[in-house]
């Protein structure tokens, strides 16, 4: 019985153990407690042991975070994302946004700029640097440039961009008929298509810096290929651009009065090189500074993200918390330009005295609050030929004065305006006197008509049939007249005024100038005027609106004297500015300065690379400006350009245009995203 009952408890005992070892093997299959399970703990753990695996727990927790957290700093980074908009102000309008016209307008110069691309491109060092070419060679006699086009670059419309489209291009820019301002660069090139993806340019002569002429954006042939050339300044396209930039065009917006106020560009997904980060790059454009609707407004009220420039009196207006102020160096200068094609300032003592007369170190103290540098030459700082020290003419109104009174009679401004008033009164009186009076001059005598005994005159007036009849004149009334009239036309600081010697009076030393009516320029053409009236000079200021400068001035020539800015650009060539067939529109020859010995030193220029030789013809061409005075340099003013800070990645120093702003746009971006550095 023993024996039995002890095998008995052995098998019961064997029994237990074997339930045990398959619970213990099905826990151990669960690698984590289930939620039943962990439901359970309090039933199962007692009160210490509770508190022990919560405050294990809450260890695992916090050690769980505190290292995902270092981790996340030391191996993940922030990087731009895509998306976001950007809102830009600007004052204007776009009119041409299309690289073949877009070099007399600022905002057109803007768009293109983000719409287009050229053969190259200028890097963050002011490179020249293929963009839609892949690689160029240059021959030995520097007359043939050969490119190699990149391949299977997009058009915005889709279409693959090819040799045809840059021959096409520059085929219309030499076609006379299209009024290209880009003619002149380019009107001794042939371009030809080698292949599909290889372009040749051939110049006549030498030019080394002719590859920064191939900046200029590409137009698509399969699109402006059935608009005649005199046609296209008209053509809808202008206003809805197809080209192969980081951008493509979205939508316009325009007002009620047809002004265009809003125009969106979209993030061309397809771009050659890196796609921009930005998703929407959008202008707004407004038609004054100041004001409740104006441009600094809108930019402190956050309705827009930046504005293209801040003229330097509104510079403490613009800044606020999350608007940076960015100084750019941009080879640009502001000058007067006398045009020589009028009889007034031909005579080169007359631009002389009037270059005499100018106090620059008072115009940039005064209006530009020293935000600029005074110059004495078209040649600026950092390009061939600069001389710090050139023998300028210093501010002498003496000077000034000297020279004009070899030739000039001075009138007081008292005995003038007698003497214009008198003008006028007898002016008056023979419009207010019947036709008949002039055979009966018997009736009036000399007192009556002057008005110098009576101040009311009765003339006795007898028609053809005999009828008399009486005509009264007011004198009183009419001096009054005309001396309000005089008075309204004189400046009461002007203290004497000029007429030639031997000469009428009537020929009074009168000039007319014009520039664009920005607050800068208005203020700057106010103190010139003044200069000049101290010397006896009479000036009529004309301001034009901005976008009306190019229709209205530059291309009728229609001032005495011009206050203009000039825009460099990366290349120092003068020849635009100097040269004698540049004289009429769309040259730039402003001066309208015809001088042979200059012409043939632009010739050389263009016709080397030689450093030296380059700086000594630069030098010989400022001493022959400098002598014969058609224009007088004023300041070389700073450009400043407002971006909020949510915008990141510009990096810009120096610029050759106000639109290279834009050359690393495609690295811009508002939006980011944190990866693993081992995934960028």
């Amino acid at each position: 019985m023993s024996f039995f009952r002890n095998r008995k408890r052995h098998v019961q005992h064997a029994s237990h153990h074997t339930h045990d070892v398959m619970l213990v093997r099905k826990i151990h299959r669960r690698t984590f407690p289930s939620v039943r399970q962990f439901l359970s703990i309090g039933i199962v753990l007692g009160r210490f042991e509770r508190l022990v695996f919560f405050v294990s727990v809450f260890v695992f927790l916090v050690g769980l975070v505190w290292g995902s957290t270092v981790l996340s700093a030391r191996y993940r980074v922030e990087v731009p994302a895509v998306g976001g908009t950007y809102v830009e102000g600007v004052l204007g309008s776009a009119q041409l946004i299309n690289p073949l016209f877009s070099s007399l307008n600022d905002v057109d110069q803007d768009l293109t700029r983000l719409v287009y691309s050229g053969l190259v491109r200028y890097d963050a060092q002011r490179r020249p640097v293929p963009d839609l070419a892949a690689k160029y060679d240059v021959s030995e006699d520097k007359k043939e440039y050969t490119f190699q086009l990149k391949q299977n670059i997009l058009w915005h419309d889709g279409e693959r961009f090819t040799a045809a489209d840059v021959v096409f291009t520059f085929e219309t820019i030499q076609d006379e008929k299209t009024q290209s301002p880009l003619f002149v660069t380019f009107q001794k090139v042939r371009v030809e298509a080698v292949d599909d993806y290889t372009v040749k340019f051939i110049l006549e002569e030498a030019f080394p810096s002719f590859i920064s002429s191939l900046t200029v954006g590409i137009i698509p042939g399969h699109i402006w290929k059935d608009i005649p050339p005199d046609q296209m300044k008209l053509a809808k396209r202008n206003l809805q651009p197809v080209g192969t930039g980081p951008y493509r065009f979205g939508r316009l917006v325009k007002d009620d009065n047809g002004f265009i106020h809003r125009i969106e560009l979209k993030r061309f997904q397809d771009f050659y090189r890196t796609p921009s980060f930005i998703e929407n790059f959008v202008f707004e454009f407004f038609n004054e500074y100041e004001g409740p609707n104006g441009l600094v407004s809108a930019l402190r009220e956050q309705k827009i993200d930046g504005m293209n420039f801040v003229p330097f009196e509104f510079r403490e207006k613009v800044k606020r918390k999350h608007i940076e102020l960015h100084t750019l160096h941009l080879p640009q200068y502001t000058a007067l330009f006398f045009n020589e094609d009028k009889k007034i300032v031909e005579d080169k003592d007359m631009r002389v005295a009037l270059s005499y007369a100018l106090d620059k170190e008072r115009i940039v103290h005064d209006i530009l609050e020293n935000e600029g540098n005074v110059i004495d030459s078209p040649v600026l700082e950092g390009f061939p030929g600069y001389m710090a020290d050139l023998k300028a003419l210093a501010f002498s109104a003496d000077e000034a004065n000297k020279l004009l009174d070899s030739s000039w009679d001075r009138i007081s401004a008292e005995d003038y305006k007698i003497f214009l008033a008198e003008k006028r009164i007898s002016e008056i009186v023979a419009s207010q006197t019947p036709p008949a009076q002039e055979n009966h001059d018997e009736d009036v005598s000399d007192d009556e008509v002057t008005g110098e005994e009576s101040d009311t005159n009765v003339a006795s007036v007898s028609d053809e049939e005999g009828n008399s009849s009486t005509s009264t004149i007011d004198m009183e009334q009419i001096r009054n007249q005309a001396e309000a009239e005089v008075g309204s036309t004189l400046n009461d600081a002007q203290l004497f005024y000029r007429y030639p010697k031997d000469g009428n009076k009537d020929d009074i030393l009168e000039l007319k100038l014009v520039t664009a009516s920005t607050p800068e320029y208005t203020k700057v053409a106010e103190l010139i005027a003044g200069y000049w009236q101290d010397i006896g000079m009479k000036v009529n200021v004309y301001l034009v609106d901005p976008k009306d400068m190019t229709r209205e001035v530059l291309r009728t020539r229609d001032y005495d004297v011009l206050l203009f800015g000039v825009i460099i650009g990366s290349d120092p060539d003068q020849y635009p500015f100097w040269h004698s067939d540049q004289v009429d529109y769309p040259g730039l020859n402003l001066s309208h300065y015809v001088n042979r010995s200059v012409d043939e030193l632009l010739g050389k220029i263009r016709g080397t690379d030689n450093p030296e030789e380059l700086n000594t013809l630069y030098i010989d061409l400022q001493n022959i400006l400098l002598e014969d005075a058609p224009a007088a340099f004023l300041y070389a003013p700073i450009y400043t350009y407002a971006l909020t800070d949510t915008v990141k990645g510009f990096d810009i120093e120096r610029i050759s245009y106000p639109a290279d702003r834009f050359s690393n746009v495609f690295q811009w971006y508002i939006k980011t995203k944190k990866v693993w550095k081992w995934w960028q």
